[in-house]
């Protein structure tokens, strides 16, 4: 004898289906906390690492004022101004850009603060006119990364020293 399953048994059955209120709210409740506690280490590392892109971005146009200088025989200039950084190249007495300028600011969402505006390299990759060595930082929600530029133009790994 096989028992069919009555109308009353079937409503129950799905009156019982899916999740109360009590249930949803809990969870809800649950991830809300979860993404609190993770959220402060999540954006202190996203700041750590758009300020070592910037950082990078800054050594790399300083190397390259450098290396063409050195690699072509031409007076090259890093600037850092207004929160820009480029590099431009002496062409027959007329500075021409050769690379484009990045607004540190916009790209990256850091500051930069450098002790001068720029830095001229001669055709034998030496600075011109550096009184000492020159710190160009770029910094986002306390977290500050520096470059170290010695007076004759050499990027210093170790910083700046006193």
């Amino acid at each position: 004898m096989e028992l069919l399953p009555t109308a009353s048994s079937k409503s129950r059955i799905q009156s019982e289906a899916g999740f109360t209120l009590v249930e949803l709210l809990t969870v809800a409740m649950l991830v809300t906390i979860i993404l609190a506690a993770v959220f402060p280490k999540v954006h202190s590392a996203y700041s750590a690492e758009t300020v070592r892109e910037a950082r990078y971005v800054t050594l790399a146009y300083v190397t390259t004022a450098r290396a063409v200088s050195l690699q072509k025989g031409l007076t090259t200039v890093f600037h850092s101004a207004n929160q820009e950084v480029w590099v431009t190249a002496d062409s027959n007495g007329v500075q021409v850009s050769y690379r484009p300028v990045v607004k540190l600011d916009s790209v990256y969402s850091v500051a930069m603060s450098a002790s001068g505006d720029s830095i001229v390299f001669n055709g034998r990759g030496i600075a011109v006119g550096l009184g000492g060595s020159q710190t160009i930082s770029v910094s986002k929600d306390g977290v500050t990364k520096s470059i170290c530029i010695s007076a004759l133009g050499a990027i210093l790994q170790g910083g700046c020293v006193s």
